[in-house]
């Protein structure tokens, strides 16, 4: 009997131009002309404005299959704690599939979100992070349902150190402090 993760490589491996075990999850610096940056819109934009780059992490899943100049297929944005340490916390800003791989369109059922949170967990947890917090807002429905089809759960408190605690965001009108976050423990 296969795995779920064997299967969702298979859907993919199903589409054209792509053979199995070809997708490769890799870091890259974040800024503004970073592989996955168009995936991710403008919130690499207001992250990096808001965090040092040093806690910014840009994660980027790629086809090996496909000629290295290729663009990505998906891209998560995160911020980590103090960059010094092992860092206990990430806070998942963003989490994207290319347009011309998402599951409104030919490539219904890839499972490239999937595989792409899959394989970011699994390096935060090789990596040291304890926790993966995220606070839905408008607009990402399907975030909030991949991530409880993960595993994840609501709680009101975020966990994050006050040092690590931003509030210039919370005057934004979809930003409530008291809205309920999500977070899986690794």
């Amino acid at each position: 009997m296969s795995s779920p993760s064997n299967k969702r490589r298979a859907r993919y491996a199903a589409s054209p131009g792509t053979s199995p075990g070809t997708l490769l999850l890799r870091e890259v610096p974040a800024h503004a002309g970073a592989p996955g940056a168009g995936i991710i819109g403008p919130a690499l934009e207001r992250v990096l404005r808001q965090a040092p780059a040093a806690r910014c992490r840009l994660y980027v899943l790629t086809d090996l299959g496909r000629p290295a100049a290729a663009a990505p297929l998906a891209a998560a944005l995160l911020e980590t704690g103090t960059p010094r340490h092992v860092p206990e916390w990430a806070l998942l800003h963003a989490l994207a599939v290319a347009t011309p791989h998402r599951g409104d369109g030919p490539h219904r059922g890839d499972g490239l979100g999937r595989r792409l949170l899959d394989d970011l967990l699994m390096e935060l947890r090789a990596d040291g992070v304890r926790a993966v917090w995220f606070l839905p807002g408008p607009g990402d429905d399907d975030l909030r349902a991949l991530l409880e089809s993960a595993g994840f759960r609501s709680a009101t408190n975020h966990g994050l150190s006050r040092e690590n605690e931003r509030t210039d965001g919370y005057d934004e009108p979809e930003i409530r402090p008291w809205a309920p976050w999500l977070f899986r423990e690794l």
